[in-house]
C-alpha cells in the first residue's frame, strides 16, 4: 500500500524525507533520527529529560572509550582484531560524544536552558562539559556565542565564528572552487590542527584556579596516564584521534555549514535577512525509485554505500543532537516557540512547519554535507569582493561553534 504522503505527491516528486516512506513504517523513527528530519506531525517515541540524556551520553562516552582501549590491548588475537576493525566506529562515536558535550549540552547550558530555572547549575554544567571535551572555556564561549546571536553582529566579520572562517582563508568574493579547495586543505592541514589544539588547551588553562587544576588533571589523565596504562598506540586510536584530529575536522565542517557567512551587513531588524542566513541541515538523500523510475541494483548499492559511509558518519560525529534543526534555535521566537524545547528541536521545527508558521524554514533545507558546503560557499562567492578589504579586528580564536 502506498503511503498517503507519497500518494498526495501525485505526479510531483516527493520531498527527500517523504522518499524514505519507501521503507516500512516501523523503520521511520530510525530514518528520522538518522536524517534529523521528522515526517509531518511525527512525535518522538521517547524523549528523555535533557539532564538525564546528558549524563547518559557522558557515561557512555567514557565506557565506549574504555571498551575500545581494552580491546586494543587484549591478549586474545581475535579481540585485538575486533578492536582494530571497529576503530572507525569507536572513533566516530567518541568524536560525536565529545562534540555533543560542547555544541549541544554546553551550548544550551550557556543559554541557561539545560537546567530549567537553575542558572548556577547551568554554569557548573558548562564548566564541566567544556573541560570534558577540552573545548573553549565556558566564559569565553559564552561571551562569543551570545555576541553571535546579536542581530547587529550575526554572520558578519565581527561575529567570532565568521572571523575564524575568514582567518582560515574562506573569504567572500572568491571563486567557488577556490573556497572549496581552501576548506578542504584546512580540514587536513597539520598547521590548522596544531593551532586549534593549542588554542583549546590554552583556553582550558585560562580558568579560575580550581577549574584550572581540574582541567590540568584531566589533560594529565588523557595525555600521560592513559598511554602509560594502555600504551601509546591504543591511546592514539581510542582517545587522541577522536579528541584531536577528528574533533577538529568535525568542528570545521559543522561550523562552515552552520550559517550563510560574510555575505553583507548584519541583518539588524530585518527579520527576513536574518532568517535567510539560517537553514536546516539533514543527513541523507533521496531514496531511489520513488519518482516512478526503475532503480537498478547498482543504484541501490551506491545509495546504501553513501548512506553508511557518508550520511551516518556525518550524523554520528558532525551534525550531532539538535544541530540539524539549528535554524529553529535561531528562529524560535519568530515561530512563537519556547527555547526550553531544544531537546525536541527537530520535532519542534517540524511542528512549526506543520502549523504554517515556520518563518520559511521549509524553504531552506539542505540534504547531505556536499549540498551544505556548496550552499554556504556559493553564497560567499557571490558576496561583494570589497568585503575582503575589512580586517579581522582581533586575533582569531577557536570560535564557539568549534
Amino acid at each position: 500500500m502506498v503511503h498517503p504522503l507519497l500518494s498526495a505527491a501525485g505526479k510531483r516528486r516527493p520531498s527527500v524525507r517523504a522518499s524514505y516512506l519507501r521503507f516500512p513504517s516501523w523503520t521511520q523513527p530510525f530514518w528520522t533520527r538518522l536524517t534529523g528530519k521528522p515526517l509531518p506531525y511525527e512525535q518522538p517515541l521517547v524523549c528523555l529529560p535533557a539532564t538525564l540524556a546528558m549524563g547518559l551520553d557522558v557515561a557512555m562516552a567514557v565506557l565506549v572509550c574504555m571498551l575500545h582501549l581494552t580491546l586494543l590491548t587484549a591478549e586474545s588475537t581475535s579481540l585485538l582484531l575486533v578492536g582494530y576493525a571497529l576503530t572507525p566506529v569507536f572513533a566516530l562515536y567518541l568524536t560525536g560524544a565529545l562534540r555533543k558535550a560542547q555544541v549541544v549540552y554546553g551550548h544550551h547550558a550557556i543559554h541557561g536552558t539545560l537546567f530549567k530555572q537553575r542558572s548556577r547549575a547551568n554554569t557548573y554544567a558548562a564548566r564541566g562539559l567544556t573541560i570534558f571535551a577540552l573545548s573553549q572555556n565556558e566564559a569565553e564561549y559564552e561571551e562569543e556565542h551570545l555576541d553571535h546571536h546579536r542581530r547587529t553582529i550575526f554572520t558578519t566579520l565581527h561575529d567570532a565564528d565568521a572571523a575564524l572562517l575568514y582567518a582560515c582563508g574562506v573569504r567572500p568574493g572568491e571563486p567557488l572552487e577556490k573556497l572549496k579547495r581552501v576548506l578542504f586543505v584546512t580540514l587536513v592541514s597539520p598547521r590548522y590542527h596544531l593551532w586549534f589544539l593549542k588554542a583549546r588547551l590554552m583556553s582550558n588553562l585560562r580558568r579560575p584556579p580550581i577549574e584550572r587544576a581540574l582541567a590540568a588533571m584531566w589533560m594529565a589523565l588523557i595525555f600521560v596516564v592513559v598511554p602509560l596504562q594502555y600504551g601509546a598506540a591504543a591511546a592514539c586510536l581510542a582517545v587522541w584521534l577522536p579528541l584531536t584530529i577528528l574533533y577538529q575536522m568535525s568542528a570545521l565542517l559543522q561550523f562552515a555549514t552552520e550559517h550563510v557567512w560574510l555575505t553583507g551587513d548584519a541583518p539588524g531588524t530585518n527579520a527576513h535577512a536574518y532568517a535567510q542566513r539560517c537553514h536546516g541541515r539533514f543527513c541523507g538523500e533521496r531514496v531511489p525509485g520513488t519518482d516512478g523510475s526503475p532503480a537498478s541494483a547498482r543504484t541501490w548499492l551506491a545509495w546504501w554505500a553513501r548512506t553508511l559511509c557518508l550520511h551516518v558518519p556525518m550524523r554520528m560525529a558532525v551534525l550531532v543532537g539538535d544541530l540539524p534543526a539549528h535554524d529553529w534555535h535561531h528562529l524560535v521566537a519568530a515561530v512563537g516557540h519556547s527555547a526550553s524545547g531544544w531537546s525536541r528541536a527537530i520535532y519542534e521545527r517540524q511542528r512549526a512547519i506543520d502549523s504554517g508558521n515556520s518563518a520559511g524554514m521549509e524553504e531552506r533545507e539542505l540534504w547531505g554535507i556536499g549540498a551544505m558546503v556548496h550552499h554556504v560557499l556559493l553564497s560567499m562567492s557571490r558576496a561583494p569582493a570589497q568585503l575582503n578589504a575589512h580586517h579581522v579586528q582581533q586575533e582569531a580564536s577557536p570560535a564557539n561553534s568549534l
